[in-house]
């Protein structure tokens, strides 16, 4: 060995003393993260032993906090005639899971100045009748609107659910109203017919569909490979999760839509995509600071009382914890994506079945992985 500096030599073994407390700390932070898998995993297997019967459909869960994935199981079937069982990698419709995509679509657009949040709904969507002059596309992000539900309209015009009905059948029904159902921004009142509005707008105002502005936009830049907004009822989807409801005698039958409004709902994906969607509320991928702060935050009537709804998201407290999420159920799926920013947590519920509550169950998950 040649010369060497003797301040290394002494502190050569310091350094090797000073790594093991290091080491130690490194070690017991997985184990604590295994003790914590493993707890999730018996509460998980514990909400979901529905789903572990043979021959029902079921649900695919996911749990992580940072940039770790705690927990990712599938439980049941997502074809019950070929027995072919559900997946992390299977695909479901997540309905109106699918609307803080549309709103970041618009909030991305604002942010270019191709379009502002207090614009006529009008100026983009002419068609609309001239009750709809004083509704602006904030109204419709926080869905105080006044728009009834063109859901509702086209129902009770006889449409069944599972017509194939197309974006402009959706539009006309909406162009015959003649009056809103309060003044905007003096209510909150869920209603499709805004973010199904607010798709339209995106699609104007980008020059290309919905569709093809959140793909570019939003899932390529995120590495969503496995997501896409669904135009075409009949466009075939690999690893698609069939769409069940369970009948009075407990039998089950498929449960599908053909319907093809975008902007409400319509976005196909899994739960992997969707940890991958929310953990760009930490690194601001896409979007960057402003979109982060558009979407972080509860909205509020006219007159600044405050609501819960922001843009596209529910922003709740439960237990004495905050919490920002949004549900999804459209024919036989059911979805739930929540965060908890204060723990850094993310619990996704994408089920195949109508008798399941995946907010309750995310919730139950949520508690569970605080609880360690």
């Amino acid at each position: 060995m040649g010369d060497m500096d003797p301040d290394i030599v002494s502190w050569a073994p310091l350094r090797r003393l000073l790594l093991v407390p290091a080491l130690l700390g490194a070690g017991a932070v997985v184990a604590q993260e295994a003790a914590t898998a493993a707890s999730l995993a018996e509460t998980a297997d514990r909400l979901f032993q529905r789903c572990a019967r043979p021959g029902v459909p079921g649900a695919v869960v996911l749990v992580g906090r940072g940039d770790e994935i705690l927990l990712q199981r599938a439980y049941g079937l997502a074809d019950l005639e070929r027995g072919v069982s559900l997946s992390v990698e299977s695909v479901f419709d997540i309905g109106s899971t699918s609307k803080q995509f549309t709103a970041a679509c618009v909030l991305l657009l604002a942010d270019e100045g191709k379009l502002a949040l207090a614009d006529p709904v009008r100026k983009h969507v002419a068609e609309l009748p001239a009750c709809c002059d004083v509704v602006t596309l904030r109204h419709m992000l926080l869905h105080t609107s006044g728009l009834p539900d063109y859901i509702g309209l086209m129902i009770e015009a006889g449409v069944d659910v599972e017509d194939r009905t197309t974006a402009d059948e959706a539009l006309a029904s909406l162009g015959r109203i003649d009056a809103l159902e309060f003044a905007p921004g003096s209510k909150w009142a869920y209603s499709n017919s805004n973010y199904f509005l607010l798709g339209e707008v995106v699609a104007r105002t980008a020059k290309r569909s919905l569709a093809e502005f959140a793909r570019e936009r939003i899932f390529v830049p995120l590495g969503m490979d496995h997501t896409h907004v669904h135009v075409d009822a009949t466009q075939l989807v690999p690893d698609r999760a069939l769409s069940y409801s369970r009948q009075p005698r407990g039998a089950w039958r498929w449960n599908f839509s053909n319907w093809e409004q975008t902007g409400d709902g319509a976005v196909f994906t899994t739960v992997g995509d969707l940890f991958r969607w929310s953990r760009n509320f930490r690194t601001g991928t896409v979007g960057g600071d402003g979109l982060l702060r558009a979407m972080s935050q509860p909205g509020s009537l006219d007159d600044g009382t405050a609501i819960e709804y922001g843009t596209g998201l529910m922003h709740v407290t439960v237990g004495g914890t905050a919490m920002v999420a949004h549900g999804g159920a459209w024919a036989g799926y059911r979805a739930e994506l929540l965060r908890v920013p204060e723990h850094d947590l993310v619990v996704v519920c994408l089920c195949n079945r109508d008798d399941l509550d995946p907010e309750r169950l995310c919730r139950s998950l949520a508690a569970a992985a605080m609880r360690r």
